[in-house]
C-alpha cells in the first residue's frame, strides 16, 4: 500500500487499537469503583451495627433506585458485592487497617495510660474492653479503642494480666512511657495481692504508675450512705406494678391522659442505670397524687402516699438525687482531664457544705419538691435531712484519693502551687515559670492543653513531660460503658453466634476515630466484581 490508501489504514488501525485498549481501561476502572464502593457500604454498615447479611438488601435497593433513577448505571450496581461473606470480610479489612494506622501513631507516643472495664455479652462471654489515651511530645492527643479481649472462663486478675499482657504485645506499647490505669474498682482489677494492677504492674515492671478507680463509680457509691431505702422500695413497687402488667399500664396512660396531665408515663427504675433514678423519683413525686387515685381505685395499699413523713423524705430524696444526677452527667463524656473532673468533685463538696448550712436554717432554694412540702406541710422539720446531708459529704471526703495528689494540682495549677512542696526535678523551672508574666497570661487565656502545647515544649521540659503523664490519665472508664452499650446494640439475641473476631472488627470501625485507608485497602484487594 502506498500513497493516501496506506496512512487510511494506519489511521484506521491506530484507532482499533485504541478501542480495544478502552474496553479493558474501562473495565478496570468500573473494577476499582465496585470495589471502592464495597467497602465504603460495609464502612457504613460497621458504623451503624448493621448484620453482615443486610448487605444483599442494601444492594437490592440500591438495584432498584439505578432502574429507575440511572439506568446506564445498573450493571454497575449489579457488579457490586454485597454478600455476607464479603461484608464480613471487609469490615475484617477495615478494621485491620485501623489497626495498623493506631500502632504507627502510638509509636511516636511518649505518655499512655489504659482504661479497662469488663462486662458480659448476651452469650455469657465475658468481655474485657481496653481502651487508650497516648500523647505525644506536641501534646496532639489519641483517644482510641485499643483492643478487646474474650473470657472464656475465669476472670480473675491474673486472667486479665494475661489478656491485657498479649495487647501490649501486640500493639508494642512501651512500658516505660505507661502512666496509669483506671478500672471498675472491682476485686479483680484492684485486689493488693491478686488483683489485676498488682499483676500487671510487676509483670512489666512499671514505675510510678497511678492507678485510679473510675471517678463516676466512686460518686455512685457515695449514694449508697442515704438511708432511704422505704421510700426508694415503695416507688418501685408502684411503679413496677404499673409498669409490669400490660393492662394496668395502659389503663393507666389512659387514665393520664383523661386527667390531662402533663406526663404522659411513669419511669422505670434499673438499679445498673445510675441516672433512672433520679428520672424514676422525680416523675413519681409529679405524679403522685394521680399515682395514689389509680393505685386505690386498684384496691392497692398505698398508705404511705398519706403520710406526710414519707411525702417529706420523697420530697428531700427526690431533691437530692436531682444534684447528684447533675453531678453525674458533667462526670461523664469522652477526653476529659483529670483535673476537669475533680474540679466538678470539688464544686459539688461545697454546694453540699451550702445547702447543708440552708437546710439548717429551714431555707430550701435549692431543694424545690422539699420546698412544696414545706408550703404544704408548715412543721416540716430538716433536722433529719441536715445529718444525711453530712453523712454524703463525710463520705465525698473519704473517697477520690486518687484524685487529690499533689502532682495532679501541679499539673492544673502550676502557678499557685507551692514550689516547696513540688518534687526537686521541678522547683527550679516552677521558680521561673511562676516569675513569667508573659506566660501567667498566657495560662488564663488558653486551654490547659493548648497552653502546655504552645508555651511549655521548649522552655520546662521537666514540667512538660510531667503534664504528658496527666493529660494521659483516664479519670473515668466512661469510654468502656459507652463501648458496652455500642456491644449490646451489636451483638443482640438474632446476633448471638458472631464471632469474637468480627465483634470486635465491627465494635473497632464503629468506635474509632481513624479512618480506614481505603484507596490503599482497594489496590490491595483483588479486583473481581464476582468476589
Amino acid at each position: 500500500m502506498v500513497g493516501q490508501v496506506r496512512v487510511d489504514k494506519i489511521e484506521h488501525l491506530k484507532n482499533s487499537l485504541k478501542q480495544q485498549q478502552h474496553v479493558f481501561t474501562t473495565y478496570k476502572k468500573d473494577t476499582e469503583l465496585v470495589t471502592k464502593l464495597s467497602f465504603k457500604i460495609c464502612e457504613s454498615m460497621a458504623e451503624k451495627g448493621k448484620p453482615f447479611s443486610d448487605g444483599e438488601f442494601i444492594k437490592h435497593c440500591l438495584t432498584i433506585f439505578a432502574e429507575y433513577a440511572c439506568p446506564e448505571k445498573t450493571q454497575l450496581v449489579k457488579q457490586t458485592s454485597l454478600s455476607r461473606f464479603t461484608v464480613s470480610r471487609r469490615t475484617n479489612c477495615l478494621s485491620n487497617d485501623i489497626k495498623e494506622t493506631l500502632k504507627e501513631r502510638l509509636k511516636s507516643c511518649e505518655a499512655f495510660s489504659l482504661a479497662l472495664d469488663e462486662s458480659t455479652d448476651i452469650s455469657d462471654t465475658a468481655q474485657l474492653v481496653i481502651f487508650i489515651r497516648a500523647v505525644t511530645a506536641d501534646f496532639d492527643i489519641v483517644e482510641e479503642f485499643l483492643d478487646m479481649g474474650s473470657l472464656y472462663s475465669t476472670t480473675t486478675g491474673q486472667d486479665i494480666c494475661e489478656q491485657v499482657l498479649k495487647v501490649v504485645k501486640k500493639f508494642e506499647l512501651d512500658p516505660a512511657n505507661l502512666c496509669g490505669i483506671t478500672t471498675d474498682g472491682a476485686p479483680s482489677m484492684k485486689g493488693k495481692t491478686n488483683g489485676f494492677t498488682t499483676k500487671f504492674l510487676n509483670a512489666v515492671e512499671a514505675q510510678d504508675v497511678v492507678v485510679s478507680h473510675c471517678i463516676i463509680h466512686q460518686e455512685n457509691l457515695c449514694t449508697k450512705v442515704l438511708d432511704f431505702v422505704d421510700v426508694m422500695k415503695s416507688v418501685v413497687q408502684c411503679v413496677n406494678y404499673v409498669r409490669a402488667r400490660g393492662l394496668n399500664h395502659r389503663q393507666f396512660k389512659a387514665f393520664l391522659h383523661d386527667m390531662d396531665s402533663e406526663y404522659a408515663d411513669v419511669v422505670y427504675f434499673s438499679a445498673i442505670r445510675w441516672l433512672s433514678r433520679a428520672a424514676t423519683l422525680k416523675r413519681f413525686w409529679n405524679l403522685r397524687e394521680e399515682i395514689k387515685f389509680f393505685m386505690e381505685s386498684k384496691h392497692q395499699n398505698v398508705a404511705f402516699l398519706s403520710d406526710d413523713n414519707w411525702l417529706n423524705d420523697l420530697a428531700f430524696l427526690t431533691d437530692l438525687t436531682q444534684h447528684l444526677s447533675d453531678l453525674n452527667l458533667k462526670l461523664q463524656g469522652k477526653s476529659q482531664l483529670v483535673n476537669k473532673l475533680f474540679e466538678h468533685i470539688s464544686a459539688f463538696e461545697k454546694k453540699l457544705k451550702l445547702v447543708q448550712f440552708q437546710l439548717s436554717r429551714a431555707t430550701l432554694i435549692h431543694f424545690t419538691c422539699l420546698a412544696t412540702r414545706k408550703r404544704e406541710f408548715p412543721d416540716l422539720d430538716c433536722a433529719n435531712y441536715v445529718a444525711s446531708v453530712q453523712k454524703l459529704r463525710d463520705e465525698f471526703g473519704n473517697r477520690f484519693p486518687d484524685f487529690r495528689q499533689n502532682e495532679m494540682k501541679l499539673f492544673a495549677q502550676p502557678f499557685d502551687f507551692l514550689v516547696e512542696d513540688s518534687p526537686d526535678d521541678y522547683q527550679m523551672e516552677l521558680i521561673e515559670l511562676q516569675a513569667d508574666m508573659d506566660t501567667k497570661r498566657k495560662y488564663s487565656e488558653k486551654s490547659l492543653v493548648d497552653f502546655y502545647k504552645l508555651y511549655m515544649c521548649e522552655k520546662f521540659p521537666n514540667l512538660s513531660r510531667h503534664a504528658r503523664r496527666m493529660t494521659s490519665l483516664f479519670g473515668s472508664t466512661y469510654c468502656c460503658e459507652q463501648f458496652f452499650s455500642k456491644m449490646k446494640l451489636t451483638k443482640t439475641r438474632c446476633r448471638s453466634q458472631l464471632t469474637d473476631e468480627n465483634l470486635v472488627s465491627q465494635l473497632r470501625v464503629a468506635t474509632t476515630s481513624v479512618k480506614a485507608r481505603i484507596d490503599k485497602l482497594c489496590k490491595d484487594s483483588q479486583l473481581q466484581v464476582s468476589h
